[in-house]
């Protein structure tokens, strides 16, 4: 029998050498760390997924769908090209786009001149008073575009419209509101505090060494800001166009309050009008086809965009030794120029509000005339308390504004921590989810959303959950490039040297990612607080007896034809609108440039 012998020491295979302990704990930190990131990619992923892709493959589908009597994917509905062939085939389809296009430009047009010479004068002159000029200008913001409309139909109102009567007194001639002109000023008006701020900051932050340069060669004021200023703020300008241009075309307020009394229709309108008939059955086919289109409008500027802009470098000034461009001295047009703003103010804010609290105190609205001060009282805000609509409707509304600030804002610092730390090929679906809301306007993804849970067997209709997922999905775009700025903005090393130190994720995310990103955090907040507060598009869209929200309400009461009611209500979502914002604004423990 043969003996088996170990073979000899020297002839034993060696041992692997023991690797270091430090090099082992690092490789279980990155582990560990990959494996939360994959679990929370997945997990944003699916939540976009669920946000963006549903509404979007209902809305396809629901196109090519026809079903008179009940909804896309139904039983009896079948598909077919007939709603193209009739949206594109209907000469009033081309009216309608040239229609909201007249009017997106229009406003746009407005409002860029006036933020552009707000931003110019307050940056680079000596106007006086440039921290409250500064200030008055934003404050619009806190109104409601839906509770501008109703303010300028009492100004404009042809009838006893208070800016007509003095209009007709004085120069003999009438200003209508409902008219496509009235209908691009107010748009105009409400979208000057959002693009001064978008445009501000980058001309704040814009190193100033070639306007001087270009003044010192003998250049004239024009030249330097035709020749230098505005071409250094293309990315700025473009990105406010792009950003507005969508908020255009699908703003639903001024076309409704402003826009049916004078029947003039835009693309936002008939697609309301489609799902909300006012005798027979909605036409979610013909809806769907028109919210297409819609989208593609919105589409097609944001890659002009991308075009435009693509090569970053030709537009850098921002170094790190900031020249900031010595202020132009006005000289004699220092005060008129102050005065002129203030006028501004007076009419495009105060003005407005003042009507409002007015018409508010008013039984009936009749204009602003010597009988009207005789007929002054309160009974209208003490017995609008006693209607249990309004109670529901001022509970959802904070309800609504709080969740999908805070909900969407932690949905978009996930999302934007895996964005910016992740370090994968397929990263880039997430950030196009992510990035697909901010072309889908508003009045599309309400109709997507409305057709979704009409659909899935889900509790959610009617109640004010299904506008709080639509508002979600509208606002985490913004969210989510507001929160991958302010992460890219904090080091990894910290997140490291917790984690080394034995922390687990929750601990870093509570102890070391929220406190550094706090600031903006609660600045995103306030912006998605406010956009949710004012927006009318999508409860009107999603809009049931029990669901109701203070904009929705106030449109309901003008509709009826009870402008008192409505303007009561307007002073009160007003308020509620600047005070939360405050008190989220006072949360932020400082201000951080958004």
């Amino acid at each position: 029998m043969t003996q088996v012998q170990d073979p000899p020491a020297s002839e034993q295979p060696a041992a692997p050498a023991a690797r270091p302990r430090h090099l082992t704990v690092l490789d279980n930190l990155y582990a560990r760390r990959l494996r939360g990131r994959t679990v929370m990619a997945v997990l944003a992923i699916g939540v976009l997924l669920y946000l963006v892709g549903g509404p979007l493959f209902i809305l396809t589908t629901s196109t090519l769908q026809k079903n008179e009597f009940g909804l896309p994917l139904s039983a009896g509905s079948h598909w077919t090209l007939d709603n193209l062939r009739t949206v594109f085939g209907s000469s009033e389809t081309y009216h309608v786009m040239v229609t909201t296009l007249i009017f997106a430009l229009g406003a746009l047009a407005v409002a860029f001149v006036v933020a552009l010479a707000f931003s110019w004068l307050i940056e680079r002159t000596n106007i006086p008073c440039r921290n409250l000029l500064f200030v008055l200008v934003v404050a619009p913001s806190g109104m409601p575009l839906l509770i501008t409309s109703i303010s300028w139909s009492l100004l404009l109102n042809p009838t006893n419209g208070v800016i007509n009567q003095f209009l007709h007194i004085v120069l003999g001639i009438k200003f209508s509101a409902y008219s496509l002109p009235g209908m691009i000023l107010v748009q105009a008006f409400g979208m000057v505090p959002l693009t001064f701020l978008l445009i501000t900051g980058s001309l704040r932050s814009m190193n100033g060494v070639l306007e001087d340069a270009a003044d010192a060669s003998g250049a004239n004021r024009m030249t330097i800001i035709r020749k230098i200023t505005i071409p250094l703020l293309t990315p700025a300008l473009l990105g406010a166009l792009i950003y507005e241009f969508v908020n255009s075309v699908e703003n639903v307020d001024v076309p409704l309050v402003l826009g049916l009394p004078g029947h003039i229709t835009v693309l936002s309108t008939t697609i309301f009008n489609n799902t909300h008939p006012a005798t027979g059955l909605p036409d979610y086919g013909l809806s769907s086809t028109y919210g297409l289109l819609l989208l593609v409008l919105a589409l097609g500027p944001l890659i002009a965009y991308d075009r435009a802009v693509g090569s970053h470098g030709k537009y850098a000034t921002v170094t790190g030794r900031i020249h900031r461009p010595k202020r132009i001295d006005l000289g004699r047009w220092r005060i008129p120029l102050f005065a002129g703003a203030l006028s501004y103010i007076f009419v495009a804010f105060l003005l407005p509000l003042l009507i409002l609290i007015w018409a508010s105190i008013q039984p009936f609205y009749s204009g602003v005339n010597k009988a009207a001060f005789h007929k002054i009282t309160l009974s209208e805000w003490k017995n609008i308390w006693h209607t249990g609509s309004v109670g529901m409707a001022v509970k959802n509304t904070i309800m609504l504004g709080v969740v999908v600030s805070v909900g969407t804002m932690f949905l978009s610092v996930l999302i934007g921590w895996i964005i910016v730390r992740a370090r994968s090929r397929f990263i880039w679906i997430l950030d196009l989810l992510a990035f697909m809301p901010h072309a889908i306007p508003g009045v599309v993804i309400g109709l997507s959303v409305l057709l979704l849970y009409l659909l899935l067997p889900l509790p959610i209709y009617g109640t004010i959950w299904i506008i709080v997922i639509a508002q979600s999905t509208l606002y985490v775009s913004l969210g989510t490039r507001l929160m991958g700025a302010a992460i890219a903005q904090t080091q990894v090393v910290l997140e490291e040297a917790a984690a080394a130190s034995g922390a687990p994720m929750r601990r870093i995310w509570l102890r070391v990612i929220i406190p550094l990103i706090r600031p903006s955090f609660f600045n995103g907040c306030l912006l998605v607080f406010m956009a949710s507060m004012q927006n009318l598009t999508l409860p009107l869209m999603l809009s049931s007896p029990g669901n109701v929200v203070l904009s929705s309400l106030i449109w309901d009461r003008w509709n009826y034809g009870l402008p008192t009611q409505a303007a009561v209500l307007s002073v009160v979502m007003t308020a509620i609108t600047v005070t939360i914002a405050a008190l989220l604004r006072g949360g932020s423990g400082r201000t951080d440039p958004v």
